[in-house]
This record gives structure tokens, sequence and C-alpha cells, in this order.
């Protein structure tokens, strides 16, 4: 879908002032300390050709609306103008671009008290080198609601997509929620995903990297209500010149209520990782009880990665943590292993197994959880260790 006449006169209100904000900025610098470790020298958003997304969904909605975001414009449309476009207002330049000019997405709302027992899946490709997708996803669940949601997104070519998730979980509502991108070594996506949480309810959130360059996503959690619990697992596996870069935001807006982030990431070759996390704690928020964490396994001396923990905290009655580590492979473990009779490469991919699993352990869904070990798997294969 694109800015039409034929469009309701709120949502081209909305693309509108997007176009403005998104004109009125600068591509990021490495002088915004957001993007101090991902370098966008040269790239020009406006010279890839903008395509129209081609969104595959599989799954029964079992009472539940799921269907294409251009669509919903015509069929739910008060829900989308209630919803939708909250996430331009801090004014990132990547995210206006995504509120004026996507073109199709998903929308998933499911009532109160209702819940889908089968995954639900979105697949989106981008298929022609060179061009642009502008893709928009709008999950919301009613009180009491529960829901799987899985958003995959592949490129065989180089190209640029664009992407921007907001996620409403209502009181007593449980959503899991996965997102997994992997891409062709030279294709950009940058992320906006904002997460509101109400009382009682929870965010079980898994996000995975699989290739791609200067890929940067900002995933933003607000636990809205009292007794929210968010938990978020991230998983990257990087080879060749392959970039990515995480920014965390955990915003306990309400008393007692929890957080847990844990991300690992393994990088061979010259491939780097970014992870920037915030634990922010408003004034009132009281009984906070938020951790996050990032591991780091590096399989040539020539990655890299930067991992960049940060406490803001306006409250006195909390606990908050946090804790990183980057390291190569331990040389005794890979001795012993050899030891008992196995080539380097396999007992580098053994370790390298073992370093995953504890991120795989914390997937509630069977299903999600084999997926994305078989993805590791498959990247795993692809990939010479040295």
């Amino acid at each position: 879908m694109s800015a039409t006449v034929s469009e309701p006169a709120w949502l081209a209100g909305k693309r509108a002032a997007a176009q403005a904000t998104y004109d009125s900025l600068p591509v990021p610098s490495n002088r915004e300390e957001a993007w101090r470790f991902t370098n966008l020298r040269g790239f020009d958003p406006d010279s890839f050709a903008t395509r129209a997304a081609t969104v595959e969904l599989d799954g029964a909605a079992d009472g539940a609306v799921f269907t294409s975001l251009a669509q919903a414009v015509d069929s739910h449309p008060e829900l989308l103008e209630r919803h939708l476009g909250s996430v331009v207002s801090d004014g990132e330049k990547f995210a206006a671009a995504n509120a004026a000019r996507w073109t199709d997405g998903v929308l998933l709302h499911v009532p109160a008290g209702v819940s889908v027992e089968v995954p639900l899946r979105a697949a989106v490709e981008l298929g022609e080198e060179g061009s642009a997708l502008y893709h928009r996803v709008l999950v919301v669940l009613e009180r009491g609601a529960r829901a799987t949601f899985v958003e995959e997104f592949r490129s065989e070519v180089p190209g640029y997509l664009n992407v921007v998730v907001e996620l409403v979980v209502a009181d007593e509502a449980r959503l899991e929620y996965v997102t997994i991108q992997h891409h062709h070594p030279e294709t950009r996506q940058f992320g906006t995903h904002r997460a509101t949480v109400g009382r009682d309810a929870e965010l079980d959130w898994v996000a995975a990297a699989l290739g791609g360059t200067r890929a940067k996503s900002r995933m933003e959690s607000l636990l809205a209500g009292p007794g929210a619990h968010v938990k978020v697992t991230g998983a990257y596996y990087l080879t060749g010149r392959e970039h990515v870069d995480y920014d965390t935001t955990q915003e306990h807006a309400a008393p007692n209520t929890t957080s847990d982030l844990a991300f690992k990431g393994v990088l061979a070759d010259r491939s780097r990782a970014v992870w920037r996390g915030v634990i922010r704690v408003d004034k009132g928020a009281q009984k906070t009880d938020a951790y996050q964490e990032n591991r780091n396994l590096l399989l040539s001396h020539e990655a890299h990665a930067d991992s960049i923990p940060g406490l803001e905290i306006e409250a006195n009655d909390v606990r908050c943590t946090h804790g990183a580590t980057i390291g190569q492979i331990d040389k005794l473990q890979l001795f012993y292993l050899m030891s008992r009779g196995l080539s380097r490469v396999q007992a580098e991919r053994l370790i390298v197994r073992g370093f995953f699993q504890p991120i795989l352990d914390r997937i509630g869904s069977d299903e999600v959880r084999e997926s994305l070990a078989a993805e590791l798997e498959a990247r795993m294969a692809t990939d010479e260790l040295p």
C-alpha cells in the first residue's frame, strides 16, 4: 500500500507528518551515541527503489484477526487508527521513513480472553536486488488473551529492509513474539520494535540475527502496569564482514515489575556485533527486579564485539544487575574434546552448541525452540570454522 487519495484521512495525515519528520533528519552518524559503533557513511536510503512487500501468513487464527496490514486499513480502521503510529514520536529517521512509506505488513488482534493455541507465522522476503521494503506490524492482545507470533525476514540478494513493530499486551495477556532475520551479507535491516506490557501481563520476546550488514534493531519494552513481566532472549551468529547492532531498553514504569534480558552471539571471520542495553526505572517503580546480560564468543582474532550495559534508576527499592563477557574459545575445552577423538572443527561446533544451549532453554514454545536450533545448526554447517 502507498499513500494515495484513496487512503483514509487519518492515515494520509500520519504519512505526511512522518515524511516531514524524515525529511528534516539526516542519516544518523557516529557522532550520535546510539550509532557510535555502526557507521552508515555512504548509505543513502533513498537510492533504493521501494517495492511492495510480499507477506506470507500461516496459521489458524482461532477467533483472532490475523491479516495483511494493507487489507486491515479497510477492514479494521478503528483498530489501526487507535494504535498505529506511536513509534515515530521520538523523531528517529528510519522509523519516520517506515511510517511514511510502509506498503504492507501484519495485523494480529486477539480479543479479550481468546487463546490462539498454534503459533502464527509471517514470512517476508526481499526478492529483488537493490530494492527496499518498508514493513510494519501491529500486534494487539486484549485483556487475558494468549498468542505466539513468529516473523521471519529473508534475503538472498543485497537490499534494504525497514521494519517497525508495535506490540500491545493488555492486562493479564501473554504474548510470545519471535523475530528472525536471515540475510544476504550485504543486506541492511533497520528496525524499531516497541512493546507496551500491562498489569500482570507477560511478554516473551525472542530475536535472532543470522546475517546482514550494518543491521540495527531498537528493541524497547515498557512495563506499564504492576506485575508486568518481560523476558527478552537474543541470539546472533555472524560470519564474513557481517555487522549487527542491538539497542535494547527495559523501562519499568510501574511498581512490582520484572524484566530479564539475555543475548548471546558467536562471531567468526571479521564480523562485528554491538549490544547496548539500558535498564530504566522510573520514579515510583519500586520493587523493580531487572537483569540484563550479553555474552560473546569470538571464533577468530579479527572478530569484534562491543557490549555496553547501562542503568538509569530513579527509585530506591529495586534490584537491577547486569553482566557482559567477550572472549575466544577456551583452549582447555578445545584440547579436552580433541583429546577424546574429535577433530578441531567438530570440537568447536560442540562448544558453540553448548554456548547457545542456555539461550534455547529460555524459549517456552517447543516449536519455536526447535526451529531456532535448526536455524543455528544450518548457519554453523555453512560456516568454515577456523
